[in-house]
């Protein structure tokens, strides 16, 4: 059988060019990815891959309806691939109407360009059915008691675990992600149908790796026990218990933070030690204002705290976000560096700050105004994270 049909590109992408090329349709998708993630966050964001992350029919539904995508179109280019008859096809995904959708969504993307929205494609992508809670469920079929991956993540991952690296099960993924993407960039190009089942084949297969690798040490410390010595470790305040290791102190951290803005919302005091001479306290305190009553923007401050905290663990010897070096660390901008994490938190203010400031958009083009709306909203966050974790 031939493979050199173009089905996909020819049929089911033009519908899904047409589709986001209408920009209500990318803001109703960014809603829903919003909601996704926020319906999830206490899996995605914890550092333990321990809890099934499920995508349902329901979810499937709903991802059409918000981007405006015709699944009876995505499915009649898949009847005209090559594979489409062939009844042991592998990949078998490459068959799902979802799969293909999304595949497009992120060609589209990348297409043009539109970089925030390629990564919370990724992260759609990666999340939909067919891939992590496919692989999942393929690695454990009973969910993993968390006191035996508690042990594996802080005693047996290494650093070079996407998972330590990043902090957090989305992070992970979004890298493992970003890689498969960057590996790929002629198959996006060309996109004939053999194209899309061998780009679909290979982030299932990374996906793959990344939960068969934990797995794999985790039956190990299951069958060996090595997790109950860990968990009879002396707890005295003297010492590192469970909630104390890094990892743990960060999500921990994080989430107070979290828990700080949802519950109290703008703090004044903090906005008014925050300001400069570039950004006055009535300016900051507006941007903050709008940045925490759109939903949209809390899975995005949540990332950008988790980098906050995670970056000063991994550059200080203190671990202590109530440290006073947590605050002037956090303060500073770099704007040379080239680790792909400080990389990531600016694009986050970046994007934090263009979706609620007119001003900053406007007043970006100096750097030293760039960095004083960057230096604001650190040290506000800062202060944040501080205040709540006393």
């Amino acid at each position: 059988m031939q493979k050199e049909t173009t089905a996909i590109l020819d049929i089911a992408y033009p519908n899904v060019k047409e589709c986001l090329d209408n920009k209500t349709n990318i803001n109703r998708w960014k809603q829903y990815m919003s909601k996704f993630i926020q319906k999830r966050q206490k899996e995605l964001y914890s550092i333990m891959p321990s809890k099934q992350i499920y995508y349902s029919a329901e979810d499937v539904n709903e991802w059409y309806k918000a981007t405006g995508i015709d699944k009876k179109t995505i499915n009649n280019a898949i009847k005209q691939t090559y594979y489409a008859k062939m009844a042991n096809f592998n990949p078998s995904y490459a068959k799902d109407d979802s799969t293909i959708a999304l595949l497009c969504m992120v060609k589209y993307f990348k297409d043009n360009k539109m970089n925030n929205e390629l990564m919370l494609s990724l992260i759609n992508i990666s999340f939909s059915g067919k891939f992590y809670p496919s692989v999942f469920y393929k690695s454990f079929r009973f969910e993993p008691a968390e006191y035996v991956m508690d042990y594996v993540v802080n005693h047996m991952l290494s650093n070079k675990f996407d998972l330590i690296k990043t902090g957090n099960v989305i992070g992970a993924v979004r890298s493992v992600s970003e890689t498969w993407i960057n590996s790929y960039s002629d198959r996006f190009k060309d996109f004939t149908d053999e194209d899309c089942t061998y780009l679909v084949q290979q982030l299932h297969n990374r996906i793959d790796s990344f939960i068969h690798n934990i797995a794999v040490l985790y039956y190990k410390a299951y069958e060996d026990k090595d997790y109950i010595t860990y968990d009879n470790d002396d707890v005295s305040e003297d010492n590192y218990h469970l909630a104390d290791n890094d990892s743990f102190r960060l999500e921990r951290a994080s989430q107070n933070a979290i828990d700080e803005i949802t519950h109290k919302g703008v703090d004044y005091t903090n906005c008014k030690r925050s300001s400069n001479d570039a950004i006055k306290f009535d300016e900051l305190k507006s941007i903050l204002e709008s940045i925490f009553d759109k939903q949209e923007n809390l899975p995005l401050v949540r990332e950008y705290i988790t980098l906050l905290i995670a970056l000063y663990f991994q550059n200080n010897t203190s671990k202590d976000v109530r440290d006073l070096s947590f605050i002037s660390y956090s303060i500073k901008v770099t704007p040379n560096s080239k680790n792909k994490y400080v990389l990531r938190k600016k694009e986050l203010l970046d994007l934090i700050l263009l979706n609620n400031s007119e001003h900053f958009a406007r007043r970006r083009s100096r750097a030293a105004t760039e960095s004083a709306y960057y230096r604001a909203i650190n040290a506000y966050f800062a202060l944040t994270i501080q205040k709540a974790n006393k």
